[in-house]
């Protein structure tokens, strides 16, 4: 590997060529929602029999602490999400939704529940649009009440812990209602966040200004932090139950509050008590496939991150000799990046919620079809990339889009003592969703992520906005598995680039054998249209100068890549956590590495509602 002096040089020269330049720093966009963390910091790694990797330790805290309870990974996720809606609002809540993949050690069984938002029944597809049939301004369209799916979160929550929870459902919610009450530091990272929130704008509520920004400031760095509201919204769910949300005093006084921020957007139709009520947590099958000596399985559609990682891997697989390639081949990173875009031109332009219809899913991961793609991409390496015709289809049946954006998300990745896996994926959407309030819960605007304008060139678009429609997303939860055993669990936040991040993370895992710290800390390159963005300043340095990935077809640009990748991995016989430090993420494990139940589901102790 070059010493750090050679590759500084190299960077400075090709800087001052001009060739490359740094981004100026946005506010917020599609692909990069939230920046990561200012400054240099260790890399948080964990290893022993169970392990819990969070976006802020004190959810991997107290989630570690159901774990040496005798907790299930169920039970981790739930306590761990629920202190992440207290402490990380900005990414993850209650009034928001999520993709799990859980590993069922006792069933040798993974199961895939997808607790995605829903668009109301008064929803149309032309919601975000101005009166003059244009798409709204995406700033504006964050904070309007039509951007707000029906939540899921809850309900996967309390789904996951009915089947695969040990402890009592009161038991895995009491952290976050102590933090909720008594207050905790608000971390930098939440501070930022809101004034990044203040950028983008919040007078349209005026709940969210008082709560956040008391005085048109943020809250004190050292004074504890309190959301009363919140905690008695916790307290409703262990004294009812998750069904309180969608069906009880809870789901009501969500009801009324949505009612009363009516008044202020015309536009908006309302939600029904059957919004809430209808509401499910779907069970899907994983969407898997052969890559790299292992099984890869993540989330089938509505997730086009799935889709997106699954067939980055297989047209890098056959445009370049992985098992002879390192971190300091340049032609591996280049072609890395030419297999995202060539991925996104098809997830972007064909998933959507497969209740319209299956979907080609396994289609675009067909063998002969990812062959035919390689080789367009070795023929015309400079060629604008487009959505292909997958085996079954023989004509482009939808309008193509314009990209969409996603935001503040989080990632949950657990193995508990017993081997089950959570791998969990969830989001409100912008920085702090649609910066309304409820219930002291911050309220997505997932909705956003439906194509704005439902109908290109006159043919429908295929993730348009329709009634009971789960919008397309790119969180992609993945487990990864050798000889029918899981072997690597990991997700990641990042908005459109979650498939750009995770495949850089399993290239480095699975063929360049990095250690976990390593393969959460190096840097990431991103396809961003006709463009390639370069990490500036990686937690661990570029291994290669950066000139060397310069194409004609591919302008470079340096900027900060904010990805929070939670990855757990099996060696040895020991499970290894690292959490991304681009944010506040924490890997905390239990040492004891006795085996003696690994293969054993502990008896039921659970005392529901």
């Amino acid at each position: 590997m070059p010493s750090p002096a050679p590759l500084l040089r190299a960077l400075l020269l090709v800087l001052s060529a001009g060739s490359l330049a740094a981004a100026a720093a946005a506010p917020i966009s599609r692909d990069d929602p939230e920046s990561s963390d200012p400054g240099r910091k260790p890399i948080s790694t964990a290893a022993g029999s169970a392990v819990v990797v969070s976006a802020n330790p004190l959810a991997s805290s107290a989630g570690l602490r159901v774990l040496k309870e005798g907790g299930t990974a169920a039970d981790a996720l739930v306590t761990a999400q629920a202190v992440l809606a207290v402490v990380e609002p900005q990414s993850s809540g209650l009034a928001g939704g999520g993709f799990l993949l859980y590993w069922d050690s006792q069933q040798q069984n993974l199961e895939v529940l997808d607790g995605r938002e829903v668009a109301p029944r008064s929803s149309r597809p032309g919601d975000l649009l101005t009166p003059t049939g244009k798409p709204l301004p995406w700033r504006e369209a964050t904070a309007r009440l039509n951007a707000i799916g029906i939540p899921g979160t809850v309900a996967l929550l309390w789904e996951a812990h009915q089947q695969f929870g040990r402890l009592s459902w009161g038991r895995t919610l009491q952290p976050a209602i102590q933090l909720a009450s008594d207050g905790f530091l608000p971390s930098p990272r939440l501070l930022r966040s809101i004034n990044l929130a203040q950028r983008i704008g919040v007078g349209h509520n005026t709940a969210f200004t008082a709560l956040y920004l008391p005085g048109g400031k943020p809250p004190p760095a050292d004074q504890a932090f309190r959301n009363p509201q919140l905690a008695r919204t916790l307290e409703a769910l262990v004294q009812h139950g998750g069904s309180d949300f969608y069906r009880g005093a809870l789901a009501r006084q969500i009801l009324r509050e949505m009612a009363r921020l009516q008044a202020g957007d015309p536009d908006f139709r309302g939600w029904s008590p059957t919004d809430l009520s209808s509401y499910a947590v779907l069970r899907r099958q994983p969407l898997c496939s052969e890559q790299l000596k292992h099984r890869i399985c993540t989330m089938p559609p509505p997730s086009s991150g799935g889709v997106g990682l699954l067939q980055t891997l297989s047209l890098l697989n056959q445009s370049t000799d992985l098992p002879g390639s390192s971190a300091a081949d340049p032609q591996t990173w280049r072609q890395l990046a030419r297999a995202q875009a060539w991925a996104d031109a098809d997830r972007l332009y064909w998933v959507h919620d497969p209740i319209d219809g299956g979907g080609p899913a396994a289609a675009l991961l067909d063998p002969a079809y990812i062959k035919g793609r390689a080789d367009m991409i070795k023929a015309k390496p400079a060629a604008e990339p487009a959505p292909g015709l997958p085996p079954g289809i023989g004509r482009y049946p939808y309008g193509r889009p314009n990209q969409g954006r996603e935001q503040g998300t989080t990632q949950v990745t657990i193995v508990d003592r017993f081997g089950n896996i959570a791998s969990y994926t969830s989001s409100v959407e912008t920085v702090f969703g649609s910066r309304h309030l409820v219930a002291g819960m911050v309220m997505n605007n997932q909705l956003t992520d439906f194509a704005f304008e439902p109908q290109v060139d006159d043919q429908a678009v295929a993730n348009r906005r329709l009634p009971g429609r789960r919008p397309m997303s790119s969180m992609a939860p993945t487990l990864v598995f050798k000889q029918g055993q899981p072997v690597l669990a990991l997700g990641s936040p990042g908005g459109r680039s979650i498939p750009h991040l995770l495949s850089r993370v399993l290239l480095a895992s699975l063929v360049w054998n990095e250690s976990p710290q390593r393969s959460v800390g190096m840097p990431h390159l991103s396809s961003r249209g006709q463009g390639l963005v370069l990490e500036q300043d990686p937690p661990i340095p570029w291994p290669l100068p950066l000139d060397q990935l310069q194409t004609s077809d591919q302008p470079a640009r340096l900027q900060r890549v904010g990805s929070g990748t939670a990855l757990v991995q099996r060696i040895n016989g020991r499970w290894h956590g690292a959490a991304d430090p681009r944010r506040e993420g924490t890997a905390l494990a239990i040492a004891d590495l006795s085996s003696r139940h690994s293969r054993c589901q502990p008896q039921d102790l659970k005392s529901d509602p």
